[in-house]
């Protein structure tokens, strides 16, 4: 490293102004591209690094983040931001202890940062877990079943419950054979419900009383959890009959809704699976949630739910979706989301043909889809394996597998894609996790298909959306770089919504 000419130094200052330019606009990838560009002109800034790091942290690429941040400390030991960013980046990474050391350093110099104060708390929130999972055995199995044990009377005096004018829900408060607490069912879900949640709720910023939050979350996490690690869908047999797989929506409540008034709601021969990552980011994701969970209830076997990477815990708190809960109903409505993504399914498999995932595949290139079926899903990811590879590992243009910038799962190549398809008897991989410009993306020699539905991600993005129809044998091929008899692919525009931000009910988030 030596100090870089006048000139260079001046151009890098340039290209770092540039790159803030694209961070104010959340242009994330084009401030990395800047950022990089400053660098190789002049490597001694450690400003250039702690700068790039957020747009990494901003991407999820935690481990590129912690690099980043790495070099601007060794560059400069008083950068502070660099401190804060390598501590998100430690949070992304599941390394707490770590987290709380540079928190703790933080917070020497600026002892009144809230969201440094409030990174340290969900620190050591998460180590005092991890230390009462290793008191009990190493597993979240001892941890109080909330979505089954929560008392629906315990909402009666609440102000919204009484104040409610909706259509009324009737319950039933189940047990199991032991006579122990089974979770709720709701015995009148209907559609016209659902239309009134929506319409005379959501889209009037009004929130449902919690009573029947929970009673939904409830109901719908009892139908996960009898569900499955891999869900099996089949329409081979009804060529009337649609499978509809879309990607991550985040949040984003009026295009999940012209998702359905465009393409069909779902009924008896329309089904519908999202692929994950359904919250955060997005400052309508308990609309999103709790949308999805009705049309479970009232749709069993018509709609389904992968378990993306960001219904997670650990997610939630950094990406608002905790906070967001906090803001329109409670703590405990948040609790009772958290548990009921612990029951999600983490793949779905369609037609004995397509494998969809949130992320990507397992890093043993041996890997089956009976090890996928074995995989005990109850429970927040732990920082290796298949269980976490599902959710976050991405595709990479070389062969084999290689590094993720995320920091946790790998990236895998074309190869890899192959030897899974053909091992298993597949057709393709179907997988969210990455924003794609056209909506869909045909990847690896095609034997990969990113799916992408949140168009205009983050009111930022300028990408469009896209879904995936299952129907056999009425497929369009050479649509959209299809190659496929047994697919139709659609992708579609953002839609106007109220001039709410991204994480606008974020209490500070985690610096984000």
């Amino acid at each position: 490293m030596s100090n870089p000419s006048k000139p260079d130094a001046e151009a890098a200052l340039k290209f770092k102004d540039e790159g803030n330019v694209y961070i104010k606009s959340q242009d994330y990838q084009k401030a990395i591209e800047l950022y990089t560009k400053a660098i190789e002109l002049d490597s001694t800034s450690s400003i250039f690094y702690s700068n790039r790091a957020l747009a990494h942290l901003k991407l999820d690429n935690f481990q590129s983040a912690l690099h980043d941040c790495n070099d601007a400390i060794k560059l400069d030991n008083n950068n502070i931001k660099a401190y804060h960013r390598r501590g998100l980046a430690y949070v992304g990474l599941l390394e707490f202890r770590k987290a709380k050391n540079d928190l703790t350093i933080l917070l020497k110099y600026k002892p009144n940062d809230a969201t440094a104060k409030r990174g340290l708390e969900m620190c050591e929130s998460f180590i005092r877990e991890e230390r009462f999972k290793k008191a009990i055995g190493g597993d979240d199995h001892g941890k109080v079943k909330l979505c089954q044990t929560v008392s629906l009377s315990s909402f009666n005096a609440n102000t919204d419950l009484v104040k409610y004018e909706g259509l009324k829900l009737d319950f039933e408060e189940l047990t199991d054979e032991k006579g122990q607490p089974d979770g709720v069912v709701i015995k009148n879900m209907s559609q016209e419900f659902i239309s009134m949640m929506v319409n005379d709720y959501f889209l009037k910023g009004k929130n449902i009383p919690k009573q029947y939050a929970a009673a939904i979350i409830s109901h719908a996490e009892r139908l996960f959890r009898t569900e499955q690690t891999l869900v099996k869908l089949d329409n081979t047999r009804n060529p009337d009959a649609k499978i509809s797989v879309c990607g991550d929506t985040h949040g984003q409540f009026y295009d999940v809704l012209n998702i359905f008034r465009k393409f069909g709601k779902v009924s008896p021969t329309h089904t519908y699976l999202f692929n994950g990552d359904f919250v955060d980011r997005g400052s309508w994701s308990c609309e999103v949630a709790l949308l999805y969970y009705a049309l479970k209830v009232l749709f069993p076997n018509n709609f389904y739910l992968n378990r993306g990477n960001h219904e997670t815990d650990n997610m939630n708190k950094m990406y608002g979706f905790e906070d967001e809960c906090k803001y329109k109903y409670s703590q405990r409505i948040f609790s009772l989301f958290s548990q009921s993504f612990e029951s999600l399914p983490l793949a779905t498999l369609i037609n004995n043909d397509y494998l969809v995932m949130h992320g990507g595949l397992p890093s043993d290139a041996n890997s089956t889809l009976e090890d996928i079926e074995k995989i005990d899903r109850f429970a927040q990811p732990p920082r290796e394996g298949a269980f976490m590879e599902l959710l976050w590992c991405d595709p990479q243009e070389a062969n084999g597998f290689g590094p993720s910038q995320r920091g946790l799962g790998v990236s895998f190549g074309t190869d890899i894609t192959e030897k899974y398809v053909q091992n298993n008897k597949l057709r393709k991989i179907f997988r969210s996790h990455e924003v794609r410009m056209p909506g869909i993306q045909f990847e690896q020699n095609k034997k990969l298909v990113t799916v992408f539905s949140a168009p205009n991600y983050c009111d930022s993005q300028a990408n469009k959306g896209g879904i995936i129809h299952v129907t056999p044998g009425k497929g369009h091929v050479g649509e959209h770089g299809n190659d496929d008899e047994n697919l139709i692919i659609e992708t579609f525009e953002a839609v106007e919504h109220p001039d709410i931000k991204p994480m606008a009910y974020s209490n500070g988030g985690l610096g984000f």
